[in-house]
């Protein structure tokens, strides 16, 4: 059992990681707002500047000018972002500002009442939430911008010691830590959970979302980075830590990908897809915490049950998810910024790697289905919008992807997820997937070339009308059918209903 303590030191250097006021560099805050009223959208700033609210056209976050919109004022609010503080200010609106449920101001016959005046405003804080004229809400999100741009730090005296085995190495003289991996732990993401502890000790502030945590376990560990399981010393809440070692961070499209993954999870809500609650980085590690699942994943639950899945238990797992795919393939992101690039307004993100492995368990009882595992994911408003993705690579995994993803991975819209969600019910009720991959054969071409096996001559007993839903589900050359979750979703219900299955559930 590993713990972050917090040492008690004085030295501002070890609490700040900075040998003086000279060497720190300016602080900056970036602004993140979210509103799910209608679809969810965030918009994110970059202080020192001013944020005004409201329906004017040259306001710097613009609602709508329609009837739904009419209580809120043209220039409702005003957000004061410095380096280091933002400030809420009322503009005089007629049906107020509130903070938390608190009035902050409003004009009324003439005059301000509220807790803040003209002129002055209420200092916010991460976690906030904004709500204009009693009806909008705006959740507030604050993060230093050394989160996005960690080169901005400056050189500072390097430990020879290595944080993670102790041994003696060559670091840079001046670095940007205090503390560095030596080259043989680099590659290792359970070194970085060491380098980590050593930044906490240091009072790093970029690690502040690491106070008072205890890992108890590892869940999970890839080639570039593992999973911890984590317990909050007070409150016993526990979560997922995963951490990318620094030997993958140097690598630019990692390191973008890592941090758009968080921008784009932490912005994602929905009781069907797992939550991303804080992110941070030290010595070139960088780490996101997130929901704990405690049921494990779906595949995980398949193994437990001897391999297969009763139809309906299959079922109670994919209908949720399909609720999941449908909201994050609609949501609204009005702005994702990853380190200097912005993304333009898109709706909607396709996951591209949704398997029975990426579906897991959470609620309290770990039995509510959620959408994990965002990594692969992209972007989409048109074929060429932004994208997370190069041109000419692929990714995911061929067992749960149709021919359209292989052929074109670039510009794979929401029906590439339909198809995986498919494939993933499949695999729950046969054990197998739906193609066979012979060992002797490139797994891409037996995608491109193999029609999949129709799920009854895999030997299961399953319903007429399921067995034709799902394998019509399945079809993907040249088209596949089903191009919205909902589609799919209610056909599985209606054939699922037919052979006298999830009678409780209406069609």
């Amino acid at each position: 059992m590993t713990a972050f303590p917090v040492q008690n030191t004085t030295s501002r250097q070890a609490r700040t990681g900075f040998r003086s006021q000279g060497d720190r560099p300016p602080s900056a805050l970036r602004l993140i707002l979210s509103s799910d009223f209608g679809d969810l959208q965030v918009w994110e700033f970059t202080g020192p500047r001013a944020v005004v609210i409201g329906r004017g056209r040259d306001a710097s976050l613009v609602l709508p000018d329609n009837n739904d919109y009419r209580s809120v004022s043209g220039y409702h609010c005003v957000i004061e972002l410095s380096r280091n503080r933002a400030y809420l200010r009322d503009l005089g609106s007629l049906n107020g500002t509130f903070l938390n449920g608190h009035l902050v101001s409003r004009r009324e016959e003439d005059r301000l009442q509220g807790v803040a005046v003209r002129g002055f405003g209420v200092k916010l804080k991460d976690g906030d939430v904004v709500t204009l004229a009693g009806l909008f809400n705006f959740r507030v999100g604050l993060v230093d911008e050394a989160f996005y741009e960690p080169q901005s730090l400056p050189p500072t005296e390097v430990s020879p010691i290595c944080p993670s085995c102790g041994r003696h190495h060559n670091p840079v003289p001046l670095s940007k830590y205090n503390d560095v991996l030596c080259p043989e732990c680099r590659p290792n993401p359970l070194a970085s959970l060491k380098l980590l502890k050593a930044g906490l000790n240091r009072r790093i502030k970029t690690l502040d979302p690491l106070k008072g945590l205890r890992i108890t376990k590892t869940l999970g560990r890839g080639s570039t980075s593992a999973v911890f399981l984590a317990e909050r010393k007070d409150n016993k809440m526990q979560m997922a830590l995963k951490v990318m070692s620094p030997a993958i961070s140097e690598n630019e499209w990692a390191r973008k990908s890592f941090l758009r993954e968080v921008a784009i999870g932490r912005a994602l809500k929905h009781p069907n897809v797992t939550k991303l609650y804080d992110f941070g980085y030290y010595g070139g590690a960088y780490f996101y915490l997130m929901e704990y699942c405690c049921g494990g994943n779906s595949e995980e639950k398949r193994l437990e049950r001897g391999g297969l899945m009763e139809p309906e238990a299959a079922l109670r797992i994919m209908i949720p998810v399909l609720d999941g795919l449908h909201y994050i393939h609609n949501v609204k992101l009005a702005a994702v910024r990853v380190d200097k690039e912005l993304a333009p307004e898109s709706r909607g993100l396709v996951h591209r790697d949704l398997k029975p492995a990426n579906i897991f368990l959470g609620g309290p009882e770990g039995k509510v289905p959620k959408i994990a595992d965002i990594g692969v994911g992209k972007l989409y408003k048109s074929a060429d919008t932004y994208s997370n993705t190069r041109t000419g690579s692929v990714a995911g995994s061929p067992a749960t992807m149709p021919r359209q993803q292989v052929i074109d991975f670039k510009r794979a819209g929401p029906e590439v997820d339909i198809w995986a969600a498919a494939a993933s019910i499949y695999k729950f009720i046969t054990g197998e997937y739906p193609r066979d991959f012979p060992q002797d054969q490139d797994p891409w071409r037996v995608v491109l070339n193999s029609p999949p096996v129709p799920i009854l001559k895999r030997g299961v007993r399953l319903g007429a009308h399921l067995a034709q839903a799902i394998d019509e589900a399945l079809v993907d050359n040249p088209t596949i059918k089903h191009q919205s979750a909902l589609s799919l979703k209610a056909s599985l219900i209606k054939a699922a209903h037919r052979d006298g299955l999830l009678k409780e559930i209406a069609e």
